[in-house]
């Protein structure tokens, strides 16, 4: 029996030791448990137009999901795509609003290793905006970019954007973006 006892208490110890080590390897960082694996994630966000862009926009929000795939151990490859809604503004014309579909490509830059801390991120892509005042509406494709900064905890995260949703008219179309997202899981 006294042997029985010593074997199972041995068991218990290894188990609770094992369940220690996978708990705390797990806590420590994002990217220890997701080395070369697809983050999949959601972000959202609050957006305000500046500049020239504000004079027939108003303030909205936006849903974006993500992906993230680590290139080099500061450095990660991304895509965004989502819907930014903006509210009506009047104006002399009637109401208007430019609502957006953003596909972007870019990079993450972290400053700190393990994928954690603060990070800046350049970003390019198409923007499907959909414009209307009053009555009338339409419906444009432009090519733009922004630049931003944030901080990553975990998997959750925090940041601030610049982004112009047309290059070709790069002041006209400034949007500031504040928001945070959650990186879901990893695949491959």
């Amino acid at each position: 029996m006294k042997k029985l006892t010593m074997i199972v208490a041995a068991f218990v110890l290894c188990i609770s030791i094992s369940a220690r080590a996978e708990s705390s390897r797990r806590s420590t960082s994002i990217s220890s448990g997701h080395a070369d694996k697809l983050l999949l994630g959601i972000d959202g966000n609050v957006g305000l137009p500046i500049g020239t862009y504000a004079d027939g926009n108003s303030v909205g929000g936006g849903v974006l999901l993500t992906a993230e795939y680590p290139v080099i151990e500061l450095l990660s490859a991304t895509a965004r795509i989502g819907f930014n809604y903006q509210f009506d503004k009047t104006t002399a014309l009637g109401d208007a609003h430019v609502h957006s579909v953003p596909v972007l490509l870019g990079a993450k830059y972290y400053l700190m290793p393990d994928h954690q801390g603060v990070f800046g991120v350049a970003e390019l892509g198409m923007f499907d905006l959909m414009e209307s005042v009053g009555t009338a509406s339409q419906n444009e494709v432009k090519f733009g970019m922004g630049i931003g900064i944030g901080w990553q905890m975990k998997q959750w995260n925090a940041r601030v954007n610049l982004h112009s949703h047309d290059v070709g008219n790069f002041g006209d179309a400034m949007m500031v973006t504040a928001g945070i997202g959650y990186q879901f899981s990893g695949l491959f």
